[in-house]
């Protein structure tokens, strides 16, 4: 009975430390996604512009042959590339194993039509992919908590001369979107070869006040390096928050859960309380009774 009455007791201890730390991540993801949130709207205004050149460029009669929406592919083996933002760490819920989901999907869905190369974000989805065999792009090495626009423009300018040159033909990249806190939506997205009805989809008008020089196609091959840029970027930034809201969720239902554990033991613990008292009146009583 002791011996027990000391397990719960061990128990209860072992689950308040364990309370103790889910709070404090609790706490820590809730004061970096709030940071990162006002990162990213401070940001948002000048990716969103770059998408309206983008469209200008379009309208005012850009060549729309061009290798950037035609594609690069002419024959032999198609080269798919694949940016998978995932997580740095784990303790975030479901939130790792919805993104490896999905790319896994889009990897059955274009494995067929060629080979696919994955550029992973995050050390979560980069050792999942090295440790299941799939092909990933050798010395890319970037962090989701390490985002900033210095990475995402290595990483624009390193995919768009690999799909100038040939080396990949196509280019999609998976991140997850920030709907609301307990709220993630994995987004897949294709960037390369660029589709021109994106870009001028509904009520579009050309300013005639605006001249590109020399040529608009010409302008096109210094904006691309943006355009991706801010894509990238934002994407790097919403996987972010997405982590930490993920996380701050998943340690809150921890902290309760803890909460729950912890009243049962205690609840536990003075039913054996009750037990031992119980027992010690009655070997009393029953004393006393063999004495008369």
């Amino acid at each position: 009975m002791a011996n027990k009455t000391r397990w719960i007791k061990s128990r209860i201890r072992s689950v308040s430390e364990t309370k103790k730390i889910t709070r404090a991540m609790y706490l820590i993801s809730a004061s970096k996604m709030k940071r990162s949130r006002d990162r990213l709207d401070s940001t948002r205004p000048y990716f969103e512009k770059i998408n309206e050149f983008m469209k200008d460029l379009v309208i005012h009669g850009m060549e729309t042959n061009h290798i950037l929406f035609e594609g690069s592919y002419k024959e032999g083996q198609k080269e798919i590339g694949v940016i998978v933002i995932s997580g740095d760490k784990g303790l975030c819920g479901g939130y790792n194993a919805n993104v490896i989901r999905s790319a896994l999907n889009l990897y059955e869905k274009i494995s067929k039509e060629g080979e696919v190369l994955f550029f992973p974000i995050g050390i979560v989805g980069k050792n999942f992919l090295f440790r299941h065999g799939y092909k990933v792009e050798e010395n890319f090495n970037y962090q989701t908590q390490s985002v900033s626009v210095k990475v995402a423009k290595v990483i624009a300018q390193n995919v768009v001369k690999k799909y100038y040159r040939g080396d990949i033909h196509e280019l999609y990249i998976i991140y997850t979107k920030l709907i609301s806190t307990i709220k993630q939506d994995v987004v897949v997205k294709k960037l390369l070869p660029l589709d021109p009805s994106e870009f001028v989809s509904g009520e579009v008008k050309k300013d005639e006040t605006i001249r590109y020089e020399p040529t608009p196609t010409d302008v096109l091959n210094v904006v691309i390096y943006e355009y991706l840029k801010g894509i990238i970027f934002g994407a790097m930034m919403d996987s972010y928050v997405s982590e930490l809201a993920a996380r701050m969720t998943a340690m809150d239902n921890a902290t309760k859960s803890a909460d729950e554990m912890i009243q049962k033991l205690v609840l536990k613990l003075n039913r054996e309380r009750q037990a031992v008292i119980t027992q010690e009146i009655s070997e009393i009583i029953s004393g006393a009774a063999a004495l008369k």
